[in-house]
């Protein structure tokens, strides 16, 4: 019979936020707080906290820095923000207490803002 912390370690597992980050198409990805702490990454996502609370709150023409690449915001498409560097594009889907952001490709920037807006409709129905 598993104790109790062996089973709370294993919910945790299957419960972790990283599950958010996850987008197939993407090669890293994080789900953050409005403050900026991070609630889970995929892959070697790397961004202060202040560069988080930044993100929060995109707006077209704004520059993003992640793991110490600029991205400027380009464009919104209904609630995503989209930006570019080179031949990487940067999407952003800010909800009520957190947002969701991913990196990819920029010929996969289609799926990107399709697959980050199915893990936000679930955070929304959430109440996040």
């Amino acid at each position: 019979v598993p104790s109790i912390p062996e089973i709370s370690s294993r919910y945790a597992r299957i419960m972790s936020w990283d599950a958010y980050c996850n987008l197939p198409s993407a090669t890293s990805g994080v789900i953050s707080g409005m403050d900026g702490t991070q609630w889970g990454k995929k892959a070697d996502w790397k961004a202060s906290k202040e560069e988080l609370a930044k993100m929060a709150k995109p707006s077209v023409g704004s520059m993003m820095s992640i793991s110490g690449t600029k991205y400027m915001i380009v464009n919104k498409s209904d609630k995503v923000f989209f930006g570019v560097k080179g031949d990487n594009a940067l999407v952003i889907q800010p909800l009520k207490k957190c947002f969701l952001a991913a990196i990819g490709p920029k010929s996969s920037q289609g799926k990107l803002i399709e697959e980050i807006g199915k893990f936000a409709d679930s955070l929304e129905k959430g109440g996040y």
